[in-house]
């Protein structure tokens, strides 16, 4: 007996439709699968989905090479924190996301400018913000780039802006950082 069939046996679905799903679920079961999940566990699954893609994102464009056994701490720690085998009868008040980090000053005349981008439908559209020691804003820019399609292609504009800034200003004292480790050295 298919898995499929078990588990719509258990439920008590195997009278609601004569012929039982096979090993490729319908979509009448995955609906069925989805509705018996509560909005809290749903909520749960994408805060651990998205730190594990923070997790992917860190190894994978900040060049970090972490041992395997860290990996999977890592993973263990995460699963424990969003608690989504926990059996707490009381659960735990969640953030839609994971709080993001703090902003740190740069030391006193540097100014710290930070790039990102994101590629989306054939474009990319990246943004660049220089503070100064005190943390205030001095420049603050976003772009649209047409036919860029690569994440490494979307970070570059906003790289080249940047020098483009710091040559233009004659800035010496600085201090570079965005999430995409190879742009940055």
């Amino acid at each position: 007996m298919p898995l499929a069939t078990k588990l719509w046996t258990l439920v008590g679905l195997s009278n609601f439709n004569e012929s039982a799903p096979t090993d490729n679920f319908s979509i009448l079961w995955r609906l069925v699968m989805i509705s018996e999940i509560s909005p809290f566990h749903i909520l749960q699954c994408i805060c651990l989905l998205w730190r594990i893609w923070k997790s992917i994102n860190k190894v994978t464009f900040q060049l970090y090479q972490p041992h395997v056994r860290a990996l999977v701490i890592q993973f263990y720690n995460q699963v424990l924190e969003v608690s989504f085998f926990a059996p707490s009868s009381t659960p735990k008040l969640l953030l839609p996301f994971p709080p993001s980090a703090t902003w740190e000053p740069p030391p006193d005349d540097y100014l710290k400018i930070y790039f990102d981008a994101v590629v989306h439908d054939s474009g990319c559209s990246s943004v660049l913000v220089i503070r100064g020691s005190d943390g205030h804003e001095m420049l603050a820019a976003g772009m649209r780039h047409r036919g860029i399609v690569n994440l490494y292609t979307g970070e570059l504009p906003a790289t080249r802006d940047d020098i483009t800034i710091i040559a233009s200003r004659s800035l010496t004292h600085m201090i570079v950082e965005g999430d995409l480790g190879v742009v940055v050295n």
